[in-house]
């Protein structure tokens, strides 16, 4: 189509105005453009905008701007102690403005963003700004956004965050990992062991091993009163007070059935409140004095005295190769000795075998066994059945449990019987015989003043070999990481402990190696 008949169409698509010279030409251009007009106008959508959310969350990480009331500190940061140097970070962002941005997110549903990984306290600051001088400076923020991924991943990200500044408390770091733990069993709907907990955190950047962990549950179940009031509580207070503890509840639960519950409500939370008021006055805390309260607590609670408590505590655990016989019970409630059978202890003597040695004259007929002042009173009872308790464990570990008997009318409660007899190609090793050696020394039958009555029948066999008590028994004997020797030196330490206490105590005596005999 040629330009002019194009121009024709246009002009007969139009509606015919009266000519009217100049003026007409002008009316017809003037509703030209008007027909134009209202050919293009188009009309405006309605606003459905109230149906939707204020603002739709980004999908991944960016920039946004954000009045500084629409975003709130994280509720559950584990620090509780507000910032030291708050006043200096308020000035230099009146100063400066935040240099960093924050880092924020938004829980679906929820209107207000709160903060995602620290700066709970810049943002603190700079709403204080806006509040005080209502400069515009303060009003806005430019912020990192990150979509939200979890309430364990916010958590974990304050308890990093924290940690890499140093601002956190042993027990702001502990009542962390605990509720980390809670957020991370609710979100896996099943509980976790240590170990997968463990796995967890480190999946989510946070390096904590069994050990720490297991403090940490601890510290928050059991410490309530001491972590939420005392500043100094550190992770190495937790870990000398937590097996104490533990060895307390064991002590408590075998000597009287007390439940760890009551332990704690009864005898153990006085003792922390206690701690706690003098901390408020002193500022100074010592777990070795807590524990030190606890026990004397327990001890008035058990009716006995603290030092045989002590006595127990710090005894190694019984070994598992201990006779199933052992009982805790006070030696001889169990065992009782008929009057007619009774016979002196015998002792073979290995330098000398061609008699045996008697700790009681031949001739002598034993009647009343002596008093023992051990079984005197009820305090020494208790500590009696410790010593026996550690000696079975020893005698145990040394091979010679066979040979020890439990006898109610010995100076400690036992006496060692003699080795069966060897095989001809058999020989008994040097360290068993010297292990029957040193006990038959705790018991005190080798002191030829104690005559003690024991049942008949007891085995008579042939003396065993000879034993040297040498540089290499002595080089066993404080080897300190030898357990049979570890086991043997807490004996003479239950002996010597209860004996310092002890006006009278029946007398152990030593070989003589110039007589050969005991």
């Amino acid at each position: 189509m040629s330009g002019d008949a194009l121009k024709s169409g246009i002009a007969n698509s139009v509606p015919a105005t009266p000519a009217s010279g100049s003026s007409g030409r002008h009316v017809s251009i003037e509703e030209r453009r008007r027909l134009v007009a209202e050919s293009l106008r188009v009309g405006n959508p309605g606003n459905n905008s109230r149906e939707l959310p204020t603002q739709a969350d980004p999908r991944h990480d960016c920039q946004i701007e954000l009045a500084v009331d629409d975003i709130r500190p994280y509720e559950n940061n584990p620090r509780r102690a507000g910032n030291a140097r708050f006043a200096e970070i308020k000035e230099s962002i009146r100063s400066s403005g935040i240099r960093n941005p924050l880092t924020i997110t938004r829980r679906p549903g929820d209107e207000h963003f709160i903060v995602e990984a620290g700066g709970n306290t810049r943002l603190l600051a700079i709403q204080q700004l806006w509040a005080e001088t209502r400069d515009a400076r303060f009003q806005r923020l430019i912020v990192l956004f990150r979509p939200w991924r979890s309430e364990s991943h916010v958590l974990t990200s304050h308890l990093i965050e924290n940690e890499l500044r140093g601002e956190m408390t042993f027990w702001d770091k502990a009542s962390g990992v605990v509720a980390l733990k809670g957020r991370l069993e609710d979100e896996r709907g099943e509980a976790l062991s240590l170990r997968q907990l463990e796995d967890e955190m480190k999946g989510l950047g946070l390096s904590v091993n069994t050990a720490t962990l297991a403090h940490c549950l601890f510290a928050v179940e059991r410490l309530r009163t001491l972590g939420q009031a005392v500043d100094d509580l550190s992770g190495l207070d937790v870990k000398t007070m937590q097996p104490r503890l533990n060895a307390m509840k064991r002590y408590a639960q075998m000597r009287a059935a007390l439940a760890e519950a009551d332990l704690y409500a009864k005898v153990f939370e006085p003792v922390f409140q206690n701690v706690v008021d003098q901390y408020r006055q002193s500022r100074a805390f010592s777990a070795s004095e807590v524990c030190g309260a606890c026990e004397e607590a327990l001890a008035r609670k058990l009716g006995e005295p603290v030092a045989h408590i002590r006595l127990a505590l710090d005894s190694p655990p019984r070994s598992s190769q201990t006779s199933p016989e052992i009982s805790l019970a006070p030696v001889g409630a169990d065992r009782p000795v008929e009057s007619a059978e009774i016979a002196p202890i015998t002792v073979r003597d290995p330098s000398r075998s061609d008699r045996a040695v008697s700790t009681a004259n031949a001739a002598n007929t034993v009647s009343d066994p002596p008093a023992d002042p051990l079984a005197s009173h009820d305090e020494n009872t208790v500590v009696r059945s410790h010593i026996i308790e550690h000696v079975q464990s020893f005698a145990s570990l040394a091979g010679i449990g066979d040979c020890l008997r439990l006898h109610a009318a010995a100076p400690l409660g036992f006496y060692m019987d003699t080795f069966p007899v060897p095989g001809e190609e058999e020989s008994l090793p040097p360290s068993r015989q010297q292990a029957w050696w040193l006990l038959a020394l705790v018991a005190g039958q080798l002191d030829h003043s104690v005559s003690v009555a024991v049942p008949k029948g007891s085995t008579e066999a042939d003396p065993v070999n000879p034993c040297a008590f040498d540089a290499e028994f002595f080089g066993w004997l404080v080897d300190a990481h030898d357990e049979k020797a570890s086991a043997f030196w807490n004996i003479l330490a239950l002996i010597r402990d209860s004996r310092s206490s002890t006006a009278a105590c029946h007398p152990m005596s030593v070989p003589d190696p110039a007589r050969g005999n005991a």
